[in-house]
């Protein structure tokens, strides 16, 4: 089974209308992922494609379109580019001697913006040798520099980018973002509640419970899976107190009603918010809720795409219940996939899901972007906890957005 892109690190492709970045992922890849050709603008959308690139595991590798196609439709394709650096852990800026210039600064620009760390790949060598002059201005930009031409020793190629990804990335690069290792250790036990409902595929967990639950196998404890009409049973059934009970957030108030007060328990999503973004930032978010008014614009933002239910949980059941905890007749706007609105200065608060198919810095800059429009920002989990008068409990295992969210809710 194939890693969940977001669990992966995500490399970005970058530069001009027909420098060979398709070239360059094809050949990084071993496979014929992106269409070749010698007309401008034949990559008119992202193309993804993920490898093992052993020892650092599962990567993605991004294809974006050329940068500097100034048509109409080019526009299009640069903006979904530009939106591709948000996700980028690592970003390739491809060249060639002696084309550099304005298109190729920004995208250095932005990588600085982000600190994300970028390498250059001098393109095309086969065709024309990279001068000392032409490598000595790119050092200016990034220590880090490849030459790349389709007549290069592929294994010697992957060699140095791999050395390069290394001394880059930070050790445990994905594991070091996980809240759980903070919170359970060793051979200690998590109860997950899991409700099964209209919303969950048939036959399936839904994702955030699957990556849940190997997290926890991951850090050697132990995971006992329970609906909610058997929860209590099931504490019953342990010697021992769980270290943590992790419900979904629909659940939440009775899992909590029905949990000693000596246990924590938090949920899948408010986890995640920890995993996938700034928990403090959204606790913080979630103390505005109170105080929205009538005609007030709120933002449901979801990371993926799915077909709506009649008891979707963004789309139906998350402004029902805002409507009822505020008493006001607010406004809603739902995006969804890749469609995170530029105007979100015109939001007072955006309720973000749990993000599962985003990696961390997506998110980040998601709420970067939310922070720099002047606008509050909070999840599916701390908001729908706060919905039920649950939320200082669930946020006991993350003491920092505990406390910050008390000195939110004061100022509020």
């Amino acid at each position: 089974m194939k890693t969940m892109k977001s669990l992966t690190v995500q490399i970005g492709i970058f530069g001009r209308t027909n420098t060979g970045k398709s070239s360059l992922m094809n050949f990084i890849t071993g496979q014929n992922t992106s269409i070749v050709s010698e007309v401008a603008g034949t990559t008119t959308d992202l193309v993804y494609k993920q490898m093992e690139l052993n020892p650092l595991g599962p990567v993605t590798f991004i294809d974006t379109a050329g940068i500097n196609d100034m048509s109409q439709l080019g526009q299009i394709r640069t903006e979904k580019a530009n939106n591709a650096l948000d996700a980028c852990d690592i970003i390739i800026l491809l060249c060639e001697e002696d084309v550099f210039g304005g298109f190729e600064e920004n995208i250095i620009k932005e990588a600085q913006k982000r600190s994300t760390p970028l390498f250059a790949v001098i393109g095309k060598t086969d065709i024309k040798q990279a001068s000392e002059l032409f490598k000595n201005k790119l050092r200016g930009f990034t220590p880090h520099i490849l030459e790349f031409s389709i007549k290069k020793d592929r294994d010697l190629f992957l060699d140095e980018l791999k050395s390069f990804l290394i001394e880059t990335l930070p050790e445990n690069f994905i594991e070091d973002f996980s809240p759980l290792r903070r919170i359970i250790k060793n051979g200690e036990t998590a109860v997950l509640v899991v409700p099964i409902d209209l919303g969950a595929p048939r036959g399936r967990l839904i994702m955030p419970q699957v990556q849940t639950t190997r997290s926890i196998l991951d850090l050697n404890a132990l995971v006992y899976t329970v609906k909610n009409t058997e929860y209590e049973t099931a504490l019953a059934n342990l010697k021992n107190p769980p270290a943590l009970v992790i419900t979904d957030s629909q659940a939440v108030k009775e899992i909590v009603s029905k949990t000693p007060e000596n246990i924590k328990t938090s949920t899948f999503s408010i986890l995640f918010s920890a995993e996938k973004g700034d928990i403090v930032e959204m606790a913080k978010g979630a103390a505005k809720l109170k105080n929205l008014k009538k005609g007030d614009k709120v933002l449901i933002a979801e990371a993926c795409t799915h077909h709506a239910s009649c008891e979707d949980i963004g789309r139906v059941k998350i402004p029902k219940w805002l409507k009822e905890y505020t008493g006001q007749d607010i406004d809603f706007e739902i995006a969804s996939g890749q469609d995170y609105p530029k105007d979100l200065g015109k939001f007072k608060i955006i309720i973000h899901c749990g993000a599962c198919t985003l990696n961390r810095k997506a998110m980040l800059a998601r709420i970067n972007k939310a922070k720099e429009a002047g606008v509050a920002v909070t999840n599916y989990g701390i908001a729908i906890s706060a919905f039920q008068g649950v939320i200082e409990k669930v946020l006991e295992v993350f003491p920092e957005a505990l406390k910050a969210y008390r000195e939110a809710d004061k100022r509020e």
